[in-house]
């Protein structure tokens, strides 16, 4: 072998031995229920790792990004989580489900791992056991809750009936929906339990129908969203009941499903949407997507965004840190991202922040309308919720 040859393969070994791993690791439902979600947040958390380690975004650290699917199953998560830190040591753990995060609260905290889950249930980050949880984005009691004002300024004393999924993720933000609704004058008349397998909503609606509902809020994911948008069009209810809902039930994913159905559905979210293409963190998504092959419903699904977001934090914590995935490391340059040090990746109408105090990131929202073309169009400015704060001052 000639002299040069020899001295470049010596330089490529060299930093490869220079360069350490650091894992982070993705537990959510690519099957199973919620996967209509999951499925495609996983992809966003897979592509912007490969992205970020093919960028060398962290210099020195080869990262090794893990995503598995938990089916929806606590027990599975349970398990990929002692693995991704009891075995692999990982500087940050991206989770999925409320039930999966809240049961493992305390682990977390003993284990001290950076956490950022794709539940934006606001007793995530609730003491006590929340110094390592942070959400990436505002709380599903902030979005709903930023839904009841919409209704709020617009009737006075309006009935409102809530449709949630039978599970820790659509229970949630109930009990504070409701304080906000008796605060602001309105009155939530019913609450329902939707699961996925809702394929005959008729009774549902014409229970609201005659208990004189005409807003229905949603805490669900966008599939039996979409049956019941169905069905209200099937018992021409649309228009005499206006229907709403908060992240994990709109966008895309929504219109695909419920097609015409979804027209005039109200949501609550704080990012922005693929037919917003001038913004940056929209054409990165397209960009990424388009490199790793995905397909144009993935890519154009919030989740996929939204999977990259999480990721983007972690990896963001990652470089400040300097390569450093130790925890006191990690949450050092997590709760320093304020201020002039916010982190932007152009995903979120606001910036993250984070502090010591402050475990939510991307705070602000929008409230955004599905037109006649299937789109999502922004009703209101970036914003938060004045009600919100009261009723959940911590």
């Amino acid at each position: 072998m000639k002299p040069a040859l020899i001295l470049s393969a010596l330089l490529t070994v060299s930093v490869a031995a220079a360069q350490k791993t650091v894992t982070i690791g993705w537990s959510g439902a690519i099957t199973g229920p919620t996967s209509d979600a999951g499925s495609n947040y996983g992809a966003g958390v897979e592509d912007y790792c490969k992205y970020a380690q093919a960028q060398n975004m962290v210099p020195g650290v080869k990262l090794n990004c893990v995503v598995r699917d938990d089916q929806y199953n606590n027990a599975n998560t349970q398990r990929n989580f002692e693995d991704y830190v009891g075995n692999q040591q990982a500087a940050a753990f991206l989770g999925y489900s409320t039930g999966g995060t809240l049961q493992l609260k305390s682990t977390i905290q003993e284990t001290r791992t950076l956490t950022f889950p794709g539940s934006y249930h606001i007793g995530n980050i609730d003491q006590p056991n929340a110094d390592y949880i942070f959400l990436p984005i505002s709380s599903y009691s902030e979005q709903l809750i930023s839904l009841v004002e919409w209704v709020a300024k617009k009737e006075r004393g309006a009935k409102i009936a809530l449709v949630v999924n039978p599970s820790p993720f659509g229970r949630a933000p109930v009990d504070d929906v409701k304080k906000a609704a008796t605060r602001l004058g309105v009155t939530i008349v019913d609450v329902q339990e939707v699961g996925g397998n809702n394929l005959d909503n008729t009774a549902l609606l014409k229970r609201f129908e005659s208990a004189g509902v005409k807003y229905v809020i949603n805490q669900n994911t966008a599939g039996p969203v979409a049956n019941i948008l169905k069905d209200a069009k099937r018992l021409n209810l649309l228009g005499r009941m206006q229907f709403m809902g908060a992240h994990y039930t709109g966008g895309e994913d929504l219109t695909r499903l419920a097609g015409d159905a979804a027209n005039n559905f109200i949501w609550s979210t704080s990012y922005y949407m693929y037919d917003e293409g001038d913004r940056p963190g929209i054409q990165f998504v397209k960009k990424v997507g388009a490199q790793y092959s995905r397909k144009p419903d993935t890519i154009r699904s919030v989740h996929y965004t939204s999977g990259m977001l999480a990721a983007s934090i972690a990896i963001e914590a990652l470089r400040r840190a300097k390569g450093d995935g130790s925890s006191a490391a990690m949450l050092r340059a997590i709760t320093a991202m304020t201020g002039s040090q916010a982190f932007n990746p152009g995903f979120t109408v606001g910036p993250v922040t984070f502090s010591a105090k402050d475990h939510v990131g991307a705070e602000t929202l929008r409230l955004l309308q599905a037109d006649a073309t299937g789109n999502f169009k922004a009703i209101t400015g970036p914003q938060r919720s004045a009600m919100f704060k009261l009723v959940h001052p911590n």
